[in-house]
């Protein structure tokens, strides 16, 4: 759960935060069909099985369930954050990697259209951290990766809305069950201190993966 640091932060640098990274998302959006986000999903999908694991998500800290209408699915952590200037170089990147046996019933497609991603950051003079997410399918060299830079000394909160951005149009291979593999990451460098975090709603840290549905 964030400190009450990050909660005193000014409303101002949030409001220009998050117009920067919705223009960051605007412009590298990719092109999505409506009738693809519009169609109405299989009712037979299923998660046949979950692997995790990385610094940032050790066993047992993570699940994943699939919403009753098919449309999303959400995946909760105990937490994840990165620290520099405190701790070992080990603890100023953690990631966490799902890989998820999501299983489409014979005749469909599915792809991840968009996500979101809270956080928050407290950085020092000389400092950099990112926010990264990354979504690709097994035996496949078509990954989508989005990015958000923070830069020192700052303090910042955001939330994303990647639409498009995160799995855009990289559809499931028809005919096969192809696991789906979500990469999220937390880095700081530089010479100065500093921590970024994840959370979500009263401090449960939680990422919708909003999917999308075609017929091969």
């Amino acid at each position: 759960m964030p400190s009450n640091l990050f909660y005193r932060m000014a409303s101002i640098i949030q409001l220009l935060l998050s117009l920067c990274a919705l223009f960051a998302v605007l412009s590298q959006a990719l092109p999505v069909d409506v009738e693809d986000r519009e169609l109405s999903p299989p009712k037979d999908l299923t998660i046949d099985d979950i692997v995790y694991g990385g610094t940032g998500c050790p066993q047992g800290s993570a699940s994943v369930q699939i919403a009753a209408d098919g449309k999303s699915f959400t995946a909760r952590f105990k937490s994840f954050s990165a620290e520099l200037g405190t701790g070992s170089l080990v603890d100023s990147r953690k990631f966490c990697q799902l890989n998820l046996a999501l299983k489409a019933p014979v005749g469909w497609q599915y792809a991840v259209l968009a996500t979101n991603f809270t956080g928050a950051a407290l950085l020092g003079s000389g400092t950099k951290a990112s926010h990264t997410s990354t979504v690709y399918f097994s035996g496949s060299t078509n990954q989508t990766a989005f990015t958000l830079p923070l830069y020192g000394a700052a303090k910042y909160i955001y939330n994303i809305q990647a639409a498009s951005v995160v799995g855009g149009a990289a559809w499931s291979p028809c005919g096969s069950d192809t696991a789906l593999n979500i990469k999220s990451e937390l880095s700081i460098t530089g010479t100065g201190a500093g921590e970024i975090i994840e959370f979500g709603e009263s401090g449960k840290l939680s990422r919708i993966f909003e999917l999308g549905w075609r017929k091969c």
